[in-house]
């Protein structure tokens, strides 16, 4: 819908928040942290489940702690280790839901603005010609105010870009140059909105697995800041 602001015309689009949609979850659910951490539960799984090496991993040592003293911590070390294994085995669902239901475009631009700047570079008219297209279907839902309102008024829906030959493309962009920089933006952000139950749900695992993993972090912390302070 629109709404009057101004005595212009201006449009009112569904626009997700930014933290929920994909180029957020991009920086949680595929980062180089994550693709290390993804690593973990196969070797964890064998860790977990050894008493041996779990008795190991009590820290103590670490915390000054020795004999018959009482530990420090707040978690004994098979509570770390599974917070560990468990916080390690969503982030690795996380990058994992990430990688099925992403779209293709994040990969070749990080923000609307520099795949414009790729578009005008690279892309064929066929290939603008099938943005356009799906933009201007009745299925499109309208996200960026800087395309469809142009001076107060709706952009209509008719096509420009269709019909050119590939020969001509310079001619093209010369003539409708800011018409496909938008039109390249207006797909973006599209694309940024796709799969909303795959974006929350891949957000969600990670932001619990990064907590999960940062608790036994914070119980080693705190144990060592209480030895140095106390000592």
């Amino acid at each position: 819908m629109d709404r009057i602001f101004g005595g212009a015309l201006l449009l009112k689009s569904p626009t997700d928040w930014k933290v929920v949609r994909w180029e957020t979850v991009k920086s949680v659910a595929n980062n180089d942290f994550t693709r290390v951490v993804g690593l973990i539960p196969i070797a964890g799984y064998l860790i977990l489940f050894n008493d041996e090496i779990a008795g190991m991993l009590s820290f103590n040592a670490l915390a000054g702690v020795g004999g018959a003293e009482r530990s420090s911590f707040l978690l004994d070390g098979l509570s770390k280790l599974r917070f560990v294994f468990f916080g390690s085995l969503l982030v690795l669902c996380s990058f994992l839901i990430y990688r099925l239901f992403r779209p293709e475009i994040l990969e070749a631009a990080k923000n609307d603005l520099e795949y414009s700047e790729l578009v005008r570079q690279r892309y064929s008219v066929y290939e603008l010609a099938q943005i356009e297209e799906r933009v201007h279907s009745e299925s499109w839902v309208e996200r960026t105010e800087a395309f469809w309102m142009v001076l107060g008024k709706k952009r209509t829906k008719k096509p420009v870009v269709a019909g050119f030959r590939p020969d001509s493309r310079t001619q093209m962009f010369s003539k409708h140059g800011d018409y496909i920089g938008f039109l390249a933006r207006e797909w973006w952000v599209g694309m940024m909105h796709t799969y909303k139950p795959a974006r929350i749900c891949s957000l969600t695992l990670g932001v619990l697995g990064y907590a999960m993993l940062a608790v036994p972090s914070l119980d080693i912390a705190q144990a060592v800041l209480r030895h140095i302070l106390t000592g």
